[in-house]
């Protein structure tokens, strides 16, 4: 994790984090320039570098704090559930939430690996740590759902790549400007899909 440099006096750490993951979020980290920073930051670029460093410093520091945000409202609930085919459910629900009322933005790692192309190593290496964190954790659900005899144990790595592929599907179209009825009728399909996989019955 990026360590910040010192804490000038008159202005909150959080609120410059904020408004530098704001900034990035919308914009993208190449086309965020340094000018744009210190106007929305409120900081000087001698003040932004004395406390977090230079611009990728900072832009480590932005992401920590975006996935300190996505933990609490994506990952963690489906890391943490007990159950298996509801918790995927819940998580897409909870995804659909997220891309429709946050500016249409979409996932900012995701985003920014589709803007560089993984040119960048600190944007390429978060982008694969996060895609393998929520299959792992869409692979873990279906998992809970084989033990509690929800699905068949057949396609669960397969079921786990697609689910992954919907994740960065749903986040590109809405960062693509989807529009609503596009986006609940793009969710609509990835229930149908999980409920496809209920047995009708439980396996004994």
């Amino acid at each position: 994790m990026n360590r910040l440099r010192g804490r000038p006096r008159g202005f909150k750490i959080e609120k410059a984090l904020d408004a530098a993951l704001e900034l990035f979020w919308k914009q993208g980290y190449s086309n965020t320039t340094t000018r744009e920073l210190e106007t929305n930051l409120g900081l000087s670029q001698s003040s932004i570098y004395n406390t977090f460093g230079c611009k990728r410093d900072l832009l480590a520091a932005a992401l920590d704090r975006y996935e300190a945000i996505t933990d609490r409202e994506l990952l963690g609930p489906l890391e943490q559930s007990d159950k298996g085919l509801a918790s995927i459910e819940t998580f897409f629900d909870a995804l659909q939430h997220w891309v429709t009322h946050q500016g249409r933005r979409g996932c900012m790692l995701i985003n920014m690996m589709a803007e560089d192309g993984g040119e960048t190593d600190a944007i390429a290496k978060r982008a694969r740590s996060y895609r393998t964190r929520v299959r792992n954790a869409l692979r873990d659900a279906l998992v809970r759902a084989v033990k509690d005899g929800e699905t068949a144990d057949n396609a669960l790595e397969d079921r786990a790549d697609l689910l992954l592929g919907l994740v960065l599907g749903l986040n590109i179209a809405a960062r693509a400007r989807a529009s609503d009825a596009e986006l609940r009728t793009l969710f609509d399909a990835v229930r149908t899909q999980i409920r496809s996989w209920a047995l009708v019955e439980p396996v004994s």
